[in-house]
């Protein structure tokens, strides 16, 4: 299922080199001159700073959103009945998906994909927050999301949001998270029982920083080396 992208607007920034100063003649002479040469030195370090960046940082695998942009907040109930909020996350670098846990393939495959990048980052795993929402309110009952999670080896590494239709569409809206559980499951604000059905979904996982800024996101046919090297870059930064 092919993730939905939008055009960021691209945000005016103030030139550093525009901040005012004093260009009034005084004493020997001019200040022109000094000030003159004052920005060509500061362009200069910028320039270099910045080519040097750019060899010693290492590229980002998935589509990078330039500038980042604030992630959407929220706060649902996980797998254990506990509220959380993305605020509660900041200082760390946030996979943010979005599942159902009767998924028969992509969602089977991105819980997998998390469970090795979490082997596979070692130390810097404590510094990740692996998150997914619920894209079927009525299906993912609290014993459909813990067994999900223990099958797929991510219990204990992966946080599992649920809630209902009222709470949820805001945020598949926020994430361009395209969700048919409502067409699937009539009931589902009330939590009637599980149709059974699939639900057909976006596909997606969002790398947000230890700032709550959305950084890059990639599709849900991710390479699990290429989640961990960003998620590393990310952490590095």
């Amino acid at each position: 299922m092919a993730s939905q992208q939008r055009d960021e607007p691209t945000q005016r920034r103030a030139n550093p080199l525009r901040a005012g100063g004093d260009t009034r003649r005084g004493g020997a002479g001019t200040r022109w001159p000094y000030v003159a040469l004052t920005v060509a030195v500061a362009a200069a370090v910028a320039a270099t700073a910045a080519t040097i960046r750019a060899r010693s940082a290492p590229a980002l695998a998935g589509a990078v959103l330039n500038p980042p942009v604030a992630a959407y907040e929220f706060r649902l109930p996980d797998q254990d009945g506990r509220t959380v909020s993305l605020a509660d996350l900041r200082g760390k670098i946030v996979a943010l998906t979005f599942l159902y846990t009767h998924c028969p393939d992509v969602c089977p495959f991105i819980a997998d994909e998390f469970h090795a990048v979490h082997a596979e980052l070692g130390a810097v795993a404590g510094r990740t927050a692996f998150v997914a929402v619920s894209v079927d309110p009525a299906g993912d009952t609290l014993e459909s999301v813990r067994k999900f999670l223990a099958s797929h080896r991510v219990l204990g590494e992966m946080t599992y949001l649920r809630g209902t239709s009222a709470q949820l569409r805001p945020v598949w809206a926020h994430y361009y998270v395209g969700s048919d559980a409502e067409a699937v499951n009539p009931d589902a604000a009330s939590a009637a029982p599980h149709t059974g059905a699939a639900v057909d979904h976006t596909a997606i996982v969002y790398l947000i920083d230890q700032t709550g800024k959305i950084v890059l996101f990639l599709p849900g046919n991710l390479d699990p080396r290429d989640l961990a090297a960003d998620i590393r870059a990310l952490v590095g930064r």
